[in-house]
């Protein structure tokens, strides 16, 4: 019985060994890549490193196209075109101890003895020597398929960001287990072209780090989005080997947003009080983009690689974006010649009254254009070179020129303002003129005319 028990089990045994041999044998090609990592069966060679982050990202020498200088930098980089920077030769010089070499320059893989979080790790290093820094270690993850690769100083070779673009360094860590610490060995070939440029990376390509950037600026209800397409096209390389946005670039874009959507000093359509349409060409209203302010706005923002939704900034304002003009609806209105004054506020005409201006045909004759409030006080003096005059009510909105009460007149509108008008300011009734007070703010429409 015994014997028949053994025998069963040689059987046993041998069926066994052949399906699972014929199971192998039927394996895809692609998966038998996907082994474990066995240090002892790692061979001298060439070899690819790939992150595992994204396997189209390969370990890259950076500043490999300059001439001159003892160091050099990892960096992952798109694997494009067979070039030998972005290869390393892999040799064994005891057990689980491996020398890297970078193929195009057979210069050693060589890690500071004494490395810093985030220091990055390639340096050239003379012939010879398997000093610790020379020295690696290529350990099994555990999962079948990656790889850590250790410097003998006890520092991971680390990408250092979890999502890889081209250029994100590479750099020597403590070990976290992350995915980022994990690489994928492949053997290649020796290519017949050494080097690429890729050590200065464009931020805004297809694989760039700021790819996704996106900066929205807020016109009222129009929006002017800049995206990557855009701002790859903007960027160029500095003396010291930086990438930076071109200022002209920003420069000419800046323009056309002023030409689109600048009010100042552009003529705008008014429908006075009377009913009538005028065009309104003078004054110092209106939108007007700041773009020495926001040129060094937006090269901070490019820079900074975030994205951001944000309204311009101006050195002029109009009081409405989405309006048959800028002036909105709630204004103070002026008529300079029927020596009229109304206030209107969303629309809806709050008061009106005779006025008296400037004295016509003089140097005091009141500007017509559109203006707005940039300031309020009361009481206060008004100080000229021939008077000291208290109001309670002071609003100006052009220069020295403003609305105020004028408590001195007995009477206003009419001719007055040809013979006995005021030093430019627009003169109220005291009621009217507590009203608007009352009622304006601070950039406030006010639309003189004649």
């Amino acid at each position: 019985m015994k014997k028949r028990s053994i025998v069963w089990l040689l059987l046993f045994l041998l069926l066994f060994g052949g399906l699972k041999g014929q199971a192998q044998a039927a394996l895809p090609k692609a998966f038998c890549l996907l082994q474990r990592y066995k240090t002892e069966r790692l061979s001298d060679g060439i070899y690819e490193i790939r992150s595992a982050l994204a396997g189209r990202f390969v370990l890259d020498i950076k500043n490999s196209g300059q001439a001159g200088g003892d160091t050099k930098l990892l960096q992952l980089y798109k694997k494009g075109v067979e070039v030998n920077q972005q290869k390393f030769y892999l040799e064994r010089f005891s057990e689980n101890q491996f020398r890297l070499f970078a193929l195009h320059s057979w210069e050693a893989l060589t890690a500071p003895e004494n490395p810093e979080n985030s220091m990055q790790a390639f340096t050239a290093a003379a012939e010879g020597g398997n000093g610790p820094g020379r020295s690696w270690k290529i350990l099994d993850s555990g999962d079948g398929r990656t790889c850590y690769i250790r410097s003998m100083t006890g520092k991971f070779l680390t990408c250092d960001t979890p999502f890889p673009y081209n250029g994100a360094k590479v750099v020597l860590t403590d070990y976290t287990g992350d995915r980022s610490q994990k690489w994928i060995l492949r053997k290649t070939f020796h290519s017949m072209e050494n080097t690429l440029e890729t050590d200065v990376p464009n931020p805004y390509g297809a694989d760039g780090r700021r790819r996704n950037q996106k900066i929205v600026f807020r016109f009222g209800s129009k929006t002017e989005v800049l995206t990557a397409a855009t701002l790859k096209n903007w960027m160029v390389q500095t003396e010291d080997r930086r990438v930076v946005p071109d200022s002209g670039k920003i420069s000419g874009y800046l323009e056309e947003l002023a030409k689109r959507y600048d009010t100042y000093g552009k003529p705008r359509n008014f429908t006075t009080s009377y009913g009538s349409e005028i065009t309104l060409y003078y004054g110092n209203f209106g939108w007007k983009l700041d773009q020495d302010g926001m040129a060094a706005l937006l090269s901070e923002l490019i820079q900074s690689g975030r994205s951001k939704t944000m309204k311009p900034v101006f050195s002029g304002k109009g009081a409405v974006w989405d309006g048959k003009n800028d002036i909105g609806d709630s204004y103070v209105e002026v008529d300079l010649v029927g020596q009229r004054v109304w206030l209107y506020k969303d629309g809806e005409l709050i008061a009106s009254s005779d006025c008296v201006s400037g004295t016509r045909g003089t140097d005091r004759e009141t500007p017509g254009g559109v203006y707005s409030i940039y300031g309020k006080q009361s009481p206060t003096v008004l100080v000229g070179e021939d008077y000291q005059t208290p109001v309670d009510f002071w609003m100006p909105f052009n220069g020295g020129i403003g609305l105020h009460d004028a408590t001195w007149r007995w009477s206003f509108g009419g001719d007055i303002y040809t013979y006995d008008g005021s030093h430019g300011c627009i003169n109220l009734p005291y009621d009217t003129a507590e009203t608007i007070y009352r009622t304006v703010y601070v950039g406030y429409p006010v639309v003189c005319y004649h």
